[in-house]
């Protein structure tokens, strides 16, 4: 029973743990995948990671019922927002007419930083303070709530909705929570912007030869 729950708390990205146990093996191995996936992903082994997305997919496909691989998509874009990589939720957007979802297309808006006031109540419940103060472009109360976030993979997507507004401490935090967890991809790229903020040459230029080393 515990391997179930556990299982019924993946997709972390898009709500709170439910305790909804997944009733079929096409929903497990989807979601167990997408978990591969994700870890790869973040880890910068893209090989790996491609192909445990394919098997997320196939497995979701299986059933008419499309709920399970709109999820898949849209926690695909938000790793890609995660690290700071464009993407408009494509996949998702092909079957938004298709799922009925209020959860799911609020955090859809959420992630192309088109949220409204009245979706933010549909955000899993760690967003919505911050999303508030986005909305009334408090960006130094939408940090506080940034520090507030336990999940790196959860404060990384907030974070680069903002990340012109962050300040460098923040940006750092960021960068050595992503390294703590060995998440390469999320690494590089943050470094990569925090390298664009920093106004000490000898400080960026320690950040430069870091990141020549980490992409070779």
């Amino acid at each position: 029973m515990i391997r179930y729950i556990l299982l019924a708390c993946s997709l972390l990205l898009l709500s709170a743990c439910s305790f909804t146990t997944p009733k079929n093996d096409w929903q497990i191995n989807s979601i167990n995948a997408y978990e591969s996936y994700k870890k790869y992903y973040l880890k910068g082994e893209d090989n790996l990671a491609n192909t445990d997305m394919k098997r997320a997919v196939k497995y979701a496909k299986q059933s008419a019922d499309l709920n399970t691989l709109a999820r898949i998509y849209l926690s695909e874009c938000a790793l890609h927002v995660s690290v700071l990589e464009d993407d408009d939720c494509k996949k998702y957007k092909e079957l938004d007419d298709l799922v009925t979802s209020d959860e799911l297309r609020s955090y859809s808006l959420f992630l192309q930083n088109k949220i409204t006031k009245d979706d933010i109540k549909n955000l899993p419940s760690r967003y919505q303070d911050f999303s508030e103060y986005v909305q009334k472009k408090e960006y130094i109360n939408a940090q506080k709530e940034l520090e507030k976030m336990d999940d790196i993979v959860s404060k990384m997507v907030a974070a680069s909705l903002i990340r012109e507004y962050l300040d460098p401490k923040s940006i750092k935090n960021i960068i050595d929570e992503a390294s703590f967890y060995g998440y390469k991809k999320a690494v590089i790229n943050w470094m990569k912007f925090y390298e664009t903020k920093v106004t000490d040459s000898t400080e960026r230029d320690l950040i430069n030869k870091k990141l020549k080393i980490l992409n070779h």
